[in-house]
């Protein structure tokens, strides 16, 4: 994909997010946004990326906690249960600091990103870090057991 294409994409992401009314920092040189939201109960970090390189646009949202390395185990089995109740998007952790964020990535060779697109992007990751962040930071505080997480996501 050439950079053009790519900025194509970045462009309408822009666009999307003016549209909904959201305020934003933008780095047009790397095609990096960084934006957030309040949940219910947290706030949630929004780290957006189109890669020219990869033909994709994808969204990181790192959880707002750190988890101690003794619980490492019950939030790498948690993020799979997590994962398990969605169609699109997913946690992931990264064992070597315990950081964990909601990923989606949507892919966009030889088709064009709508602005419809970016919406629902965004949308779905607000409404899934939402759902799951202060459970994540319950079960690594121990505030909340596995049983009571995976009980959760059975719902």
């Amino acid at each position: 994909m050439s950079m053009t294409e790519a900025k194509t994409v970045f462009n309408t992401l822009c666009r999307t997010l003016d549209n909904m009314g959201w305020r934003y920092d933008k780095d047009e040189s790397k095609l990096v946004i960084f934006t957030g939201a309040r949940g219910e109960d947290l706030s949630m970090r929004l780290n957006i990326k189109v890669d020219a390189d990869r033909n994709v646009m994808f969204l990181k949202s790192p959880m707002p906690f750190e988890a101690p390395k003794d619980k490492s185990f019950e939030l790498a089995i948690a993020t799979t249960m997590a994962n398990w109740t969605m169609l699109n998007g997913c946690f992931e952790v990264d064992l070597s600091d315990n950081w964990c964020a909601f990923k989606i990535v949507i892919p966009f060779m030889g088709c064009t990103i709508s602005e419809e697109a970016c919406n629902y992007m965004i949308r779905l990751s607000c409404s899934m870090v939402d759902k799951f962040n202060d459970k994540f930071d319950a079960l690594v505080k121990d505030r909340m057991s596995l049983e009571e997480f995976a009980a959760f996501c059975r719902g």
